[in-house]
């Protein structure tokens, strides 16, 4: 079946270039907000938007990542209405568990309401997740089309809102150009302001450039963007026939098969962010936050590689021959990508990092060292997860981001730590604290690198890589096989 130009995916190199955009603009928005709340302030709305990507893969546990998959095969009537009403229902007991176990505890001596800071940031997370899940719902419905390129607008879309909403927040706060907000603010102010800094934060946080405020431009522009796509898909959502309105029993056993293993993987690469909140503190978290900022932007070259296949198998059929090749030349010009990518980035001086991010971000570029080889791994991964995704291996991809899960759990729990503490010995306590930060990072790669091992071993007879074959059999025949 041809696929006609009105529904064609524009190829990944424009993919590419759309997704180029889109980070473009996202690391425009990181680096404003970086600047203005500092790392403790990143690394605070960092974890708030953690728990709610959770709430949302919670919600896709109905069709969630077989949703392009289903929609391909099914009228929109017997899917659609399904994904929107679960997920409506999980954001609503979402809320409930965070009033209860997150608002209440936090409360304060001031009475909730409205006005309740608490109550502000609650409200403004269940309507981000609103429109963040009915995007996520619209994006699948584009890749069910072949409708690559209008998901990419959206996605770039909603980035320059996000711009222009931040700007207009620092406007309001500071002044226009030419007509600037000067407000007179005595030394002894000032100063009482900065006593109250915690390491990490600015003054411009104090003063209201906070995760509240962001998270208002982010609930205004996820929003909007949701609005346009509608408009976009108004054609594609036809309620008019003669179908049924009862979802498909499949859908909740592979979508939940697949959202299990994206869960999975969300797990994977945002687990450490929680652990180093805890452990080191905010403003560790905020650094290590944009370091994975950096990660995603280079991924950004595989996971165009992998879109453009993911479509293209869903839309002309996942048995055709010629994937297997096309996933061949795809696995190999992500990896180049992307080791090239990394290359550059630790090339790049750290004084340029803190000049873009600011002077609390000055360990950016040793995070981003440390986690360089899982950044890799995930490249070589990212288009063999869409090719085993689109030919609906969810219990194979389950299985495979669940072991790397339990090796990041291992390696960041029982083995860095027992190897950190086997190295301390009589080293000053700054040195210990280092150590176990490290062996905490290569823990991160080791499950990463389990992940592209297993994905590889399942893939193996398509790709043209005997020599790379021949050397990971090897590897592991000496290491665990060997008596």
């Amino acid at each position: 079946m041809a696929v006609t130009n009105k529904y064609s995916d524009g190829g990944p190199l424009k993919t590419f270039g759309w997704q180029m955009a889109k980070a473009l603009f996202a690391a425009l928005v990181v680096v404003i907000y970086s600047r203005a709340m500092g790392s403790f302030g990143r690394g605070a709305l960092s974890v708030l938007l953690l728990y709610l990507q959770l709430t949302l893969m919670v919600s896709e546990l109905v069709s969630g990542g077989a949703l392009a998959n289903l929609l391909a095969k099914y009228s929109p009537k017997r899917i659609l209405p399904a994904a929107w009403g679960f997920l409506l229902l999980v954001l609503i007991v979402g809320y409930v568990v965070g009033w209860y176990f997150w608002l209440i505890p936090n409360q304060g001596l001031r009475p909730l309401d409205f006005d309740h800071p608490k109550v502000i940031i609650l409200n403004l997370l269940f309507f981000q997740g609103l429109f963040l899940g009915a995007l996520n719902i619209q994006y699948n419905l584009f890749q069910s089309k072949g409708l690559v390129q209008e998901k990419n607008q959206v996605q770039v879309l909603i980035e320059v809102l996000k711009l222009l909403g931040l700007t207009l927040l620092f406007l309001l706060m500071y002044g226009f150009l030419f007509f600037r907000n000067h407000r007179a603010m005595e030394l002894s102010v000032w100063q009482a302001m900065e006593s109250r800094l915690l390491p990490g934060q600015t003054m411009s946080y104090l003063r209201g450039f906070n995760e509240t405020a962001v998270l208002w431009v982010l609930v205004y522009a996820s929003g909007i963007a949701w609005l346009i796509s509608l408009w976009k898909s108004r054609k594609l959502v036809l309620f008019n026939d003669d179908v049924s309105w009862m979802p498909p029993q499949e859908m909740f056993k592979s979508g939940m098969l697949s959202q299990l293993g994206h869960i999975l993987l969300f797990l994977l690469y945002r687990l450490p962010l929680w652990w180093i909140s805890s452990e080191f503190g905010n403003a560790a978290a905020g650094v290590l936050a944009n370091a994975l900022l950096i990660a995603d932007t280079i991924w950004i070259f595989g996971n165009s590689f992998g879109t453009i296949l993911h479509s293209r198998m869903l839309v002309l059929g996942a048995e055709k021959a010629q994937f297997g090749r096309l996933l061949s030349r795809y696995v190999w010009i992500s990896g180049l990508g992307t080791f090239l990518a990394i290359v550059l980035a630790i090339c790049v001086p750290f004084q340029c990092y803190t000049w873009v991010f600011g002077e609390s971000f000055s360990c950016l570029k040793e995070d981003f060292f440390l986690i360089s080889p899982a950044i890799l791994f995930l490249g070589l991964s990212a288009p063999i997860g869409h090719f085993l995704h689109a030919k609906n291996k969810f219990g194979y991809l389950a299985l495979s981001y669940g072991a790397s899960v339990v090796m990041l759990l291992l390696g960041w729990h029982v083995l860095a730590p027992a190897i950190a503490s086997s190295m301390i010995g009589s080293t000053p306590v700054n040195m210990g604290f280092a150590l176990s930060y490290f062996w905490k990072m290569m823990a991160i790669n080791l499950s990463f690198g389990l992940l592209f091992l297993l994905n590889y071993l399942q893939v193996r007879h398509m790709l043209k890589m005997r020599g790379i074959s021949l050397i990971m059999w090897r590897f592991v025949r000496i290491r665990f096989m060997k008596k």
